[in-house]
C-alpha cells in the first residue's frame, strides 16, 4: 500500500486543541459547488430512496462522498472535497443517506453507523451508471463506519475499489459515551436536536407509526436505546453498537484505504485507532491536531488554502486512482 508523502498539521494558536479545531472547522466560512449537479435517486429493496447528485468528470475514475451523522450533501467538508474532485477532473457523486436531505420526506427507517447495504446500493447504481470506471468512496465520521464496514464483508455485496475515511468512530459504544460528558454535549446536543426534529418530521407526514418521545436532555446514547435501535431492527442498543462498530471488520478489508484521524478528536478516541488489527492494503494516518473534520492549518497547503483536510484528501483520492 503506498504511504503518503504528506506536509504535517500546524496549527494556528487560534485552533490549537481539539476543540478549537472542531468548531472553528467548522464555523469558518467555505468555498460551495455553485450547484448540487445532476440529480438521481436509488432505491432501496425496503422500499426507501436515497438522493444523490453528481458532477461528471473526463477521468477513469468516479468518487462517491457520504456525509456524517445528521448532516446531509452540503456539508461544507462534502462540497469541498467536490471541488477537490472537480479539480482532478474525477466525477464526484454526492450521497443523501436515507431520510437526509432532499431525502427527508422518503425514508421510513433511520440510516446509523452499519448501512453498508445501502451504501452498496449506490455502488451498484454507480457502476451501472459508469461502467468500467474505478469507485472510490469516501466516509467522514459515522459514514466513514459505513464504508469500513462494507469493506470488511459486513451488509451489502458491492465494494467499492478504493475507500477513504476521515475520523471515522471504530467503537460505536465507546463514542456514544464520551459525546454524552464534559465540552462534547456542545456537539452531542446538536446532533440529537437535528435527529430529533427528523424524527418528528417523519410522523407527522405519516412515515412511521410510533411516536418516539425523545426528551429534550437526551444525548446520542439515550437516543440510540429510544430510537435508532428499535427503529433499525437491532434487539437493543447494544446490539447495535456492537454489531455495527467497525473495528470487528477492520482485519477484514480487501480493498486499498486510507484512514485519516486526529490524536485530539474530541469523541473518536485515538486508542482505537492505535489498537486496530489493519490489513497491509490499509494505510492509517493520524495528525496530531485536526479535531473532529477540522485540520485548520496555520500555513496555506499545496492546493492554496488553510484546509489541510482537502490537501490530505486531494493526496489519498490521486494515490487510490493510481492504485486501484
Amino acid at each position: 500500500m503506498q504511504r503518503l508523502d504528506l506536509i504535517s498539521l500546524k496549527a494556528p494558536f487560534w485552533a490549537d486543541s481539539g476543540h478549537g479545531q472542531t468548531l472553528w472547522g467548522h464555523f469558518l466560512k467555505s468555498p460551495e459547488l455553485e450547484n448540487l449537479g445532476q440529480n438521481f435517486e436509488v432505491d432501496l429493496p425496503d422500499g426507501d430512496r436515497l438522493f444523490c447528485f453528481y458532477h461528471p468528470g473526463h477521468t477513469d475514475t468516479v468518487v462517491s462522498l457520504y456525509h456524517g451523522l445528521s448532516g446531509d450533501v452540503r456539508a461544507d467538508y462534502m462540497q469541498r472535497t467536490a471541488m477537490v474532485c472537480q479539480k482532478l477532473g474525477h466525477t464526484v457523486v454526492l450521497v443523501n443517506h436515507r431520510g437526509a436531505g432532499q431525502g427527508l420526506h422518503q425514508a421510513r427507517y433511520p440510516y446509523h453507523s452499519g448501512r453498508a447495504e445501502d451504501v452498496s446500493e449506490v455502488l451498484k447504481v454507480l457502476r451501472q451508471k459508469f461502467p468500467g470506471k474505478k469507485q472510490i468512496a469516501i466516509g467522514y465520521s459515522m459514514s466513514g463506519c459505513i464504508v469500513l464496514c462494507l469493506g470488511g464483508g459486513f451488509r451489502g455485496d458491492t465494494k467499492p475499489d478504493g475507500i477513504i475515511t476521515v475520523n471515522a468512530p471504530l467503537n460505536l459504544g465507546r463514542g456514544a459515551r464520551i459525546l454524552g460528558t464534559g465540552i462534547n454535549r456542545i456537539y452531542d446536543v446538536r446532533f440529537v436536536h437535528r435527529l430529533r426534529q427528523n424524527i418528528e418530521e417523519k410522523y407527522r407526514r405519516g412515515l412511521i407509526a410510533e411516536r418516539y418521545e425523545i426528551p429534550w436532555w437526551s444525548t446520542i446514547y439515550d437516543l440510540d436505546r429510544i430510537y435508532t435501535a428499535p427503529a433499525a431492527g437491532f434487539k437493543d442498543r447494544e446490539d447495535y453498537y456492537e454489531s455495527c462498530s467497525a473495528r470487528h471488520y477492520l482485519h477484514k478489508v480487501d480493498v486499498p484505504t486510507y484512514m485519516l484521524t486526529a490524536a485530539d478528536d474530541p469523541f473518536v478516541k485515538v486508542q482505537d485507532y492505535l489498537e486496530a488489527k489493519l490489513p497491509t492494503n490499509v494505510s492509517l494516518h493520524i495528525e496530531n491536531r485536526g479535531g473532529h473534520l477540522g485540520y485548520l492549518a496555520k500555513q496555506e497547503t499545496p492546493l492554496g488554502s488553510h484546509r489541510w483536510l482537502d490537501y490530505y484528501l486531494h493526496e489519498a483520492i490521486r494515490a487510490l486512482s493510481s492504485q486501484i
